[in-house]
Order: structure tokens, then sequence, then C-alpha cells
């Protein structure tokens, strides 16, 4: 396993990866932590100050990671519990191999913090709390 400082839900948040192999198929796998941006200060925070950079680096370093199997710190960023369903009733389809949903999974969080950023950017422009 190899381990990527991704820190932006913590500072020492870790998205891990490491390669498998499955009968002639060699999968790469990522195990991403959290990118969710629960309530946090993106601006001006006096805790983290370099945390609005940190999300950017860490969107940078999670996209350029080849993924075919997507995993995370919490089963409903990869849908897991659906993916396991559709894996039971068709047990020869694996859809935990998905590449698109860890590429949407990264866009779609990298696309919310973006929004709270210019949020509080533009809050904090026009003086509001």
């Amino acid at each position: 396993m190899t381990a990527h400082l991704t820190p932006v839900h913590t500072k020492g948040c870790t998205t891990w990866t490491m390669r498998v192999t499955e009968g002639l198929n060699l999968y790469d796998i990522v195990f991403v932590g959290s990118t969710s941006v629960p309530g946090y200060k993106l601006v001006d925070n006096p805790t983290y100050p370099a945390i609005a950079a940190d999300y950017a680096r860490t969107f940078r370093i999670l996209m350029q990671l080849p993924c075919d199997v997507f995993l995370a710190s919490h089963g409903s960023f990869f849908s897991m519990q659906e993916k396991a369903e559709r894996k039971a009733r068709q047990p020869k389809a694996n859809p935990f191999i998905d590449p698109s949903g860890y590429r949407s999974f990264v866009a779609q969080t990298e696309k919310a913090f973006a929004a709270k950023l210019r949020a509080q950017k533009q809050t904090k422009v026009s003086g509001r709390k």
C-alpha cells in the first residue's frame, strides 16, 4: 500500500492506493479519505491557515491517481451498499470496478468545495458573517 497525504477533512487525512491482481487482471485500488467540507472555515482560518490550498492540492493528487476500484472512508461515498446488492444479484459482474464513479466523486466534492470557498470569500468581501 502507498500512502498519499491528502489533508482536507483533517490535517492528517490520508488516501491509500494499492495494486491487486485478480486472475489475469491488474487493478488500481484507491481508498479515499474524506474530501467533504462539513461547515469548515476555508477563509482566514486561524487554526488551519492553509486549508484551502490543501484542498486544492488534494484534488489535484486525487485526479492524478489511477483508479479501477474506488473505496473510501465512508461506504456512502462509493455506493457500497448498492454495489454489494448488485454484486449479489449478478455475481459475475463486479460493480466495484468503477473508475468513472471515482472520477465523478472527486469532481463532485471538488465542485462542492469550490462553491463553499466562493461563498465564504464573498461573505468576507461583503462584510457579512
